[in-house]
């Protein structure tokens, strides 16, 4: 049999320790490495989200431009006569207002460059531009729509679609029907890109570019600079030479051009050397290093402690002869467990003897507080019989004799503690028709109980005490009272609880009684007395767990939470 090793915990938690401190420190070596591989995606999304900016603000100019030709199209009645053959000084009247209208949007939409209304009917093709373009420009954009217009090419339905003039790419949108068309187009050169303001951005440069990867913007740039802008829209990529270059890019499926953002790259190599390979290694060898760590600290801590928790779970849960394990390899651990066996042996001796005593304590003051309440309420009773006798009531006095009776009867055999809710909800009807019977003021009581707490168990007169006090202040206004009784059962994971509301529709507590009655110190007064007896005596039956709030909310309100688990053991018990 293999002999335990006898060592303290100082020398086994040091020696563990150092197994981790070591390669700790290569481990923050290789840790630098990869912030700076966080560092790029980083960079990656702050690029993109830079291109969602400008790519949202161009295309909504694109889709403003669209809006604004389908319109003109559709409802322009300059535009619609010129489907047909038109007298010339009409044809010239309908174009010109085309083309002033067309220099009136010219002042909302900032990219556009230039705009044309084509007329087969009439021969005719007019332009307008936002800006003074050269001749070149000009001719070459005004012959190339008229042969993509009268060659019938699938242009005219295709969407935004760019071309190139004079070594400068333009996008264009061609739109109608009958052989009469507008045409919109726009310069690259006006869009607002960050390169359009001082260098707040770094090097960085905005790029449009077309599916293909060919670039129709920053076009000597990428040149230059040796950027081949590949096809896809994945995550970021390195190019360049001999500076390499950032590129993140996004391929937009309406316009069906790419947006490129390009910023010089810095950062760590982009393949691993040997020397990362050799971190990666020894990062491999760090967490078979940890693993045995691992097991070092289960065997030697781990498993004693757990052990430990056990026992101290089922000593919880009241079982108290359970002893902690005296084997354990560890010195600390051995004694520790020795100790503590010895401990609850004691314990077990004196909670014994503690807990008789307190049984007779609590006894003792539940039985003061259930005697000190009933006559606070026969009195109320005698006093509401007294005054019907002097009103000759006399039926009305047999009827209350009886109901007395009932409540007397309920009283006086209930000689538990805790009685079931729906009789205690029974009881506070009875109570209510009494005071009916000896007012001439209309009592409503309203009672929603959950049908799981019916029998739930509370101490007896525990709602009539807060009931009664609801008719004495509300009735004596000479308001109409509204009782609302309700019981419902929450469960916030961890543990249910009977949650009793008493409320009523008078003034609610005032201010200084309200704050007395939330203090868990406060004494009984005249006023108070049965409310403070219906807490104090919840507080011994239910071993300090129920929970007592006062409010005013359209009237005074109480709130009584109740373990739902804790009564059920008191109620076994």
């Amino acid at each position: 049999m293999i002999r335990k090793l006898n060592l303290s915990s100082k020398k086994q938690v040091v020696l563990i320790m150092m197994i981790f401190i070591i390669p700790l420190v290569l481990l923050l070596t290789i840790y630098n490495f990869y912030v700076v591989n966080v560092l790029n995606d980083k960079i990656e999304q702050t690029n993109r989200n830079t291109i969602m900016l400008y790519q949202n603000a161009f295309e909504k100019n694109l889709k403003n431009a669209d809006t604004y030709m389908s319109n003109l199209v559709s409802n322009d009645y300059s535009f619609m006569k010129m489907r047909f053959k038109q007298d010339p000084i009409d044809l010239q009247f309908y174009a010109q207002d085309l083309m002033n209208k067309y220099q009136g949007y010219f002042q909302t939409n900032e990219v556009i460059g230039g705009m044309f209304v084509y007329s087969k009917a009439n021969g005719l093709f007019y332009k307008t531009y936002s800006q003074d373009y050269s001749h070149d420009i000009r001719q070459g954009a005004e012959s190339y729509l008229k042969s993509v217009i009268e060659s019938n090419e699938n242009s005219r339905s295709r969407g935004w679609f760019p071309h190139e003039i004079d070594g400068k790419y333009y996008l264009f949108r061609i739109l109608g029907n009958r052989d009469t068309y507008t045409v919109c187009m726009i310069d690259f050169g006006k869009v607002i890109v960050p390169q359009s303001f001082s260098q707040t951005q770094g090097d960085g440069f905005f790029a449009f570019a077309n599916q293909e990867g060919i670039p129709l913007t920053s076009i000597d740039e990428i040149k230059q600079k040796g950027i081949n802008i590949q096809n896809h829209n994945g995550s970021h990529y390195i190019s360049g030479s001999p500076q390499k270059y950032f590129v993140v890019q996004n391929d937009s499926a309406s316009t069906r051009l790419t947006y490129i953002y390009i910023i010089p790259y810095r950062g760590l190599l982009f393949y691993l050397d040997t020397v990362q390979i050799a971190f990666l290694v020894g990062s491999v060898f760090i967490l078979l290093l940890m693993f045995v760590s691992f097991l070092l600290l289960e065997r030697s801590y781990f498993k004693p402690l757990k052990r430990m928790m056990a026992t101290m779970k089922k000593i919880k849960n009241g079982h108290l002869n359970a002893t902690m394990n005296t084997s354990s390899g560890v010195n600390e651990f051995r004694q520790m467990s020795n100790t503590f066996n010895e401990m609850m042996t004691e314990i077990k001796d004196l909670k014994i003897e503690s807990y008789e005593k307190e049984m007779k304590k609590q006894q003792a003051e539940l039985q003061f507080l259930q005697n000190q309440i009933k006559p606070h309420f026969y009195l109320n009773v005698l006093k509401n019989l007294f005054g019907m006798a002097e009103q000759k009531k006399y039926g009305q006095i047999q009827e209350m004799i009886l109901l007395l009776s009932r409540h007397l009867r309920y009283m006086f055999q209930e000689n538990d503690s805790l009685i079931p809710l729906e009789d205690e909800i029974a009881n506070v009807q009875n109570y209510i028709e009494l005071q009916q019977m000896s007012s001439s003021y209309e009592l409503i009581c309203r009672v929603n109980v959950d049908e799981r707490l019916k029998d739930f168990r509370i101490p007896p007169v525990s709602l009539l005490t807060f009931v009664e006090n609801s008719i004495k202040h509300v009735v004596s206004i000479h308001k109409q009272l509204i009782i609302s009784i309700k019981a419902s059962l929450l469960d916030n994971g961890d543990e249910k609880f009977a949650n009793l509301t008493i409320m009523d529709n008078g003034s609610g507590f005032p201010d200084e009684m309200l704050a007395l009655l939330n203090d868990p110190n406060s004494y009984a007064s005249k006023e108070n007395v049965g409310i403070l007896n219906v807490i104090r005596r919840c507080s011994v039956i239910f071993q300090n767990k129920s929970t007592f709030l006062f409010s005013t909310s359209n009237g005074a309100c109480i709130d009584i939470f109740i373990p739902y688990r804790t009564n059920e053991t008191t109620r076994r018990a």
